[in-house]
């Protein structure tokens, strides 16, 4: 993710945003202990049901916003979510997509990194939601065996508080994929989910979904649908261009608000000029 900063940077400049906004510290107040989440009228959740959650983030993982906070590609997460805060200020940005063209470029690991440095030094609430019910990978990113979550919901007469979890110290909490389920779709097209979404959405200020691929399933159509906004990783010098093209052929491509450029080299910053951040 070596061109991210100085891409949104530019992109800042050349659109005349005052340099102080790219400050990573001009979003960084004191920290907060994490608050409960207190039950909304008429949402109907038992918030005092979800359990706590001790990751075990290994270095490797590359979730750097926890393992290597002081450090450049953390820092690299920060300008990201500034440049998203200032985006909210002009358009709603409520509930965020994370995905990729195809798999193994990312997404997840921009995902987690995202949700964490949203979630550090606020008292916003930030829901990470693993809506890749196919291939869940978010478990192995924080070190901890597969989590009970929305597939177990769907099977299960139980509150969805049973299968959130909670980052300690951290305005964060997780609703993983858990179990694969045979036709992931069906759920995710139920009344009974819909209805559950919409009730998320109204007890936390932002919603990070971690989306499957664009290609070679069409799950994501669905996630797009339902938020404001679509973030794209692109993997340098892996991420085939065919396929990046008919992937964006199935999206609304007003939804798309950005591209996350992972694994990109280190190259002189007059490269930077031909990075666009839309």
């Amino acid at each position: 993710m070596s061109r991210v900063y100085e891409a949104l940077r530019q992109s800042e400049l050349d659109n005349g945003v005052s340099p102080n906004l790219l400050d990573p510290d001009t979003f960084l107040a004191a920290s907060t202990s994490a608050a409960p989440l207190t039950e909304k009228p008429g949402t109907g959740l038992a918030w005092n049901e979800v359990k706590s959650l001790l990751p075990a983030v290994r270095e490797e993982s590359r979730v750097v916003t926890l393992t290597e906070s002081n450090k450049l590609g953390a820092e690299k997460f920060r300008l990201l979510r500034a440049r998203l805060r200032n985006l909210r200020e002009r358009q709603q940005l409520h509930k965020l997509v994370i995905t990729s063209a195809v798999p193994n470029d990312g997404k997840t690991m921009v995902a987690m990194n995202l949700a964490v440095c949203l979630a550090k030094h606020t008292n916003e609430k930030i829901l990470l939601l693993e809506g890749d019910l196919r291939k869940p990978m978010l478990g192995e990113h924080l070190g901890i065996k597969a989590l009970p979550g929305i597939g177990e919901w769907a099977s299960a007469d139980e509150t969805v508080s049973k299968f959130i979890y909670h980052f300690d110290d951290l305005q964060l909490w997780i609703l993983p994929a858990g179990s694969a389920p045979q036709d992931p779709v069906n759920i995710l097209q139920s009344s009974r989910f819909l209805e559950l979404y919409k009730k998320l959405s109204t007890c936390f200020d932002w919603i990070i979904i971690d989306a499957p691929p664009l290609l070679p399933m069409a799950d994501v159509s669905f996630w797009s649908r339902q938020a404001d906004g679509l973030l794209l990783v692109v993997r340098e010098g892996s991420t085939p261009k065919a396929m990046l093209q008919k992937g964006l052929e199935t999206l609304d491509h007003p939804k798309v608000i950005g591209v996350v450029l992972n694994g990109a080299r280190d190259v002189e910053s007059g490269y930077y000029s031909r990075y666009y951040y839309s």
